[in-house]
């Protein structure tokens, strides 16, 4: 196989195609109609190997077979077929959404049976302030925020707007404090914005020094400046309850944002 075509082998991999699968598509891509043991010797591989590899590409129809009085050979389907594979993703994703809802009241009943308590977790890096942020999707009607900047400050933007859309999706209501006086345009998702509301507190009030979340009975800080990058979600009714009343204590006295436009804009 050619450098130029080996170079694309990661372009497959966001279709779910392996670096091996991907080789092999793009081989019968450039060289057209091989035979397994064609494909084995121009990219080294046990012919075994290319046979078994060989049947996942035909199941993912990226692959045809094509018969000959030499027996088997195999060519690459055209890379259109490649949208297919992201309507199945999708489709896949869709069902088990549809069926989340059961298979969490069937794991409720497994945890349910385990001695509630408070527990303490920590998380460290941007994967850590991922999961703390999608943990927050399990939020009951509304989550409060002490928010130092939103979210696309520390997580990529793709992400970020998925949180929203999953904000929207799910009705939660975001009730937020910030020492900002201006917030700039931040999301494509008015569906959120139209659930969100925003309240400034000027810092000689309350200086916030550390990102907060409080829902259910979930208190959560978190730190994305530096180096030092971590999260600590506290599981305890109590200290959720009171940290609750402590916000909506400053809530009241907040001064009201006002939101601009659907993007997020807002100030006082």
């Amino acid at each position: 196989m050619s450098d130029r075509a080996d170079n694309y082998t990661h372009l497959l991999t966001p279709f779910g195609l392996d670096d091996i699968e991907a080789r092999i598509y793009l081989l019968l891509a450039q060289k057209g109609v091989l035979s397994a043991l064609q494909i084995s010797r121009e990219l080294h591989l046990a012919r075994t190997r290319v046979y078994r590899i060989l049947d996942k590409l035909l199941e993912k129809k990226l692959v045809t077979t094509h018969l000959d009085d030499r027996g088997s050979k195999f060519g690459a389907s055209a890379y259109q077929e490649l949208e297919l594979l992201v309507a199945e993703k999708e489709h896949a994703a869709q069902m088990l959404r549809k069926k989340m809802p059961v298979i969490f009241d069937q794991l409720a009943t497994l945890w349910g049976s385990v001695t509630p308590g408070s527990k303490v977790l920590y998380y460290q890096g941007i994967e850590g302030l991922k999961q703390v942020t999608w943990n927050s999707l399990r939020a009951k009607d509304t989550l409060r925020i002490y928010e130092i900047a939103n979210m696309s400050a520390f997580l990529d933007a793709d992400f970020s707007e998925k949180i929203r859309e999953e904000f929207a999706d799910r009705h939660i209501k975001v009730k937020q404090l910030t020492n900002l006086k201006h917030i700039k345009p931040y999301t494509r998702i008015p569906e959120h914005i139209a659930l969100w509301q925003v309240r400034y507190v000027a810092p000689i009030i309350l200086e916030m020094k550390f990102e907060c979340l409080i829902y259910n009975d979930v208190f959560t800080m978190y730190n994305y400046q530096g180096t030092d990058q971590f999260c600590v979600e506290i599981y305890n009714q109590h200290l959720a309850q009171m940290q609750q009343q402590l916000f909506e204590f400053v809530w009241t006295t907040a001064i009201p944002m006002k939101i601009i436009n659907k993007q997020g804009e807002a100030t006082i």
